[in-house]
């Protein structure tokens, strides 16, 4: 703006190259016509400051996909399946391309960028031909190339070369962050999205490699320092190795060195698993903090975190609860501000009583409401997922849930709604609540708004949604929710399909208009032919149940689809050994009654003829009404004497004769 208005100003006043000049500070200068100009302080501006101003003018479009589906709309995902398979095999083919620049680098001599970009070059491979010094193993850890540096490490120390104490702590800080394994390089987004979930399984499980390259730098340093053992028991305590790290912390102890903060935070978490008891525990906890106050050691955030990750594995809910508070009253001394991954904590140790409810959640959210959060705890991910858990098993309140919502989708809060798994857990109980608690109208609003494209209903959530469909009985949405089963491949879920027909043939009024009744008619039929193709083709195993077929026929003959209604009962008829039941007998009595209406007599026979097979107990009635209310002809009459037996000859003979009379 200010570059814009430079040749303008330069017309008006000879002194506008200084202030020009001065513009990084705020100046005021009177100009000719006695008005005064003020030159704002410079702002410094990355390079995607316009883009972001940009995009923040748009909001999302609820019928638009995620931007990385946008390579060609025919294949946008909509299942969660396809959603997986689509990301990680387009992340794939990059790692072939970097895989084969790696395998072949000498066919990339040729240079594809200047200035040229490290990340397009075949990856180095350290051998012993390599000429090697202490800057090839900086540059390795640097870039946190995990494997690259232990090998370095290990060639350098073969050759004899010394290493620096500064280098050789800074490869055992790498090395314990990492447990000397490689992590997922930060390129691979995808990746990282749909693999998070599987660390929720390892949450308490010790993971630390006992014998890896960790435990052997460490044992090689001859005189270890503070630094060296708040390395190693931070590493330790990180990947769940809590005994040996409480060794090592009172090993340190022993001879009197000042750990870092976070070394003191990582000792508190050994008492998860090297003290019993909860007042062991908290007397454990007690012990490290009087010790870092002796050492002039202040508590930060993470501490907060660490006592209170303790506090969960308690068993005495109602102790737990009061050094909780008593903690927090604690960091406020210090002027710590809780973190998302605190207050998960809090929500831990207040909520897991499910006798006695808390209402915990709602002062938190008191102090979250308009906030823009930042990371500050890997826990912090955490938050979100388990205040809808919250909101949905403890609270049982959509009115908080949509607060939790509201802050999720404030600014850019959402960055912290954790990996894949996190996210489908979140919408899922966000939904149950919906479905459980609200109108059907505000569930379809938010159904239209975050499905498929931001959520893929798990079929649990879709026969929830189909329930609240049959409860409010919203027959206009059951074409949607069908063309949408179809779309998420859960056709083949036998608990949807049963309460989709089953609320499909309850919610038939005669206050139907003719297209709506035809309608339903046609969905019915529809969904027979599509669930057929499917168990044909072996896609669903599961046979036919006779009360979802009975259904079927219900609502087909409501919307005057007889023809379908007639292939189902021939299915019932020559697939009784493959079908799990048979129809309810109200189906059958409304099969004939149809037929006789309308003079279906061939249709008619076919149900007569199942009827006979299954051994329907009113069945003569139904002959009777037959004989005495359809026009039949001789021909017909003779099949009908044929089919029905010797006893009801008579009756037709008896009944021709008073029609011709």
């Amino acid at each position: 703006m200010l570059n814009n208005c430079r040749p303008k100003l330069l017309k008006k006043s000879g002194e506008t190259v200084q202030l020009l000049r001065l513009a990084s500070t705020n100046f005021e200068k009177p100009s000719n016509n006695g008005t005064s100009i003020t030159i704002p302080k410079r702002i410094n501006r990355s390079s995607t400051d316009i883009l972001k101003a940009i995009s923040s003018t748009i909001q999302r479009d609820p019928t638009a996909s995620h931007y990385k589906y946008h390579d060609d709309p025919y294949l946008i995902p909509v299942s969660n399946f396809q959603k997986r398979a689509y990301a990680l095999s387009q992340e794939s083919g990059r790692k072939s391309a970097q895989w084969i620049v790696n395998q072949n680098p000498e066919l990339f001599n040729h240079k594809v960028a200047f200035p040229p970009i490290e990340k397009f070059y075949p990856k180095t491979v350290y051998d012993e031909n390599c000429q090697l010094d202490e800057n090839v193993l900086k540059k390795t850890i640097e870039e946190s190339m995990v494997s690259d540096s232990i090998t370095v490490y290990n060639l350098l120390s073969q050759k004899g070369i010394e290493i620096s104490s500064e280098t050789q702590q800074a490869l055992l800080e790498l090395v314990c962050y990492y447990n000397s394994v490689d992590d997922i390089e930060e390129d691979w987004i995808e990746e990282r999205w749909y693999t998070q979930s599987n660390k929720e399984r390892e949450e308490l499980r010790n993971t630390w490699k006992s014998k890896g390259f960790a435990n052997f730098l460490f044992s090689t340093i001859k005189s270890p320092s503070a630094e060296h053992y708040s390395i190693i028991i931070q590493g330790m305590a990180k990947y769940n190795q809590f005994d040996e790290a409480y060794n090592l912390y009172k090993e340190a102890c022993e001879k009197e060195f000042v750990l870092s903060i976070n070394a003191y935070n990582s000792a508190i978490k050994t008492a998860i698993y090297v003290k019993e008891g909860a007042d062991h525990k908290w007397l454990h906890i007690q012990e490290i903090l009087k010790q870092m106050n002796n050492l002039g050691v202040p508590m930060n955030l993470l501490t907060l975190n660490s006592i209170l990750i303790v506090l969960t594995t308690m068993s005495i809910k109602q102790e737990t609860k009061k050094y909780a508070l008593k903690t927090i009253a604690e960091a406020k001394q210090f002027n710590i501000e809780p973190c998302l991954a605190s207050y998960y904590y809090l929500l831990q140790i207040f909520c897991s009583d499910k006798k006695m409810k808390s209402t915990i959640l709602i002062d938190i959210l008191n102090q979250l409401e308009g906030k823009s959060l930042v990371i500050k705890d890997l826990a912090d991910t955490k938050f979100f997922v388990t205040a809808m858990e919250n909101c949905h098993y403890h609270l049982q309140s959509f009115e908080i849930a949509l607060r939790v919502h509201s802050i999720l989708m404030t600014k850019n809060n959402y960055n912290l709604i954790g990996d894949s798994y996190k996210e489908s857990v979140y919408y899922r109980n966000f939904f149950s609540i919906l479905c459980k608690n609200e109108s059907i109208e505000l569930l379809m609003k938010y159904y239209n708004d975050l499905v498929p494209y931001v959520y893929i209903p798990e079929p649990s959530i879709t026969e929830l949604i189909v329930k609240s469909i049959n409860t409010a009985a919203a027959t206009e949405l059951y074409s949607k929710i069908w063309s949408d089963i179809l779309m998420f491949d859960q056709a083949d879920r036998e608990p949807i399909i049963i309460e989709l027909t089953g609320g499909m043939a309850q919610n038939l009024f005669p206050s139907f208009e003719q297209p709506i009744k035809e309608q339903l008619g046609k969905l019915a039929g529809t969904i027979f032919d599509s669930i057929e193709e499917r168990k044909e083709a072996g896609k669903i195993k599961s046979p036919w149940s006779g009360s979802v077929l009975g259904n079927l026929i219900n609502v087909c003959l409501f919307g005057d689809n007889i023809d379908k209604a007639s292939e189902i009962i021939k299915k019932l008829h020559t697939n009784q050994n493959k079908i799990i039941g048979v129809p309810d007998n109200q189906t059958i009595v409304l099969f004939f009654n149809y037929c006789i209406e309308k003079n279906y007599f061939n249709e008619l026979l076919k149900c007569l003829e199942y009827s006979l097979e299954i051994g329907y107990v009113e069945l003569d009635d139904l002959i009777s009404k037959t004989i005495t209310k359809m026009s039949l002809t001789p021909i017909q009459k003779n099949h009908l004497s044929k089919l029905v037996g010797k006893e009801f000859n008579v009756e037709i003979e008896n009944n021709a004769e008073s029609i011709i009379s």
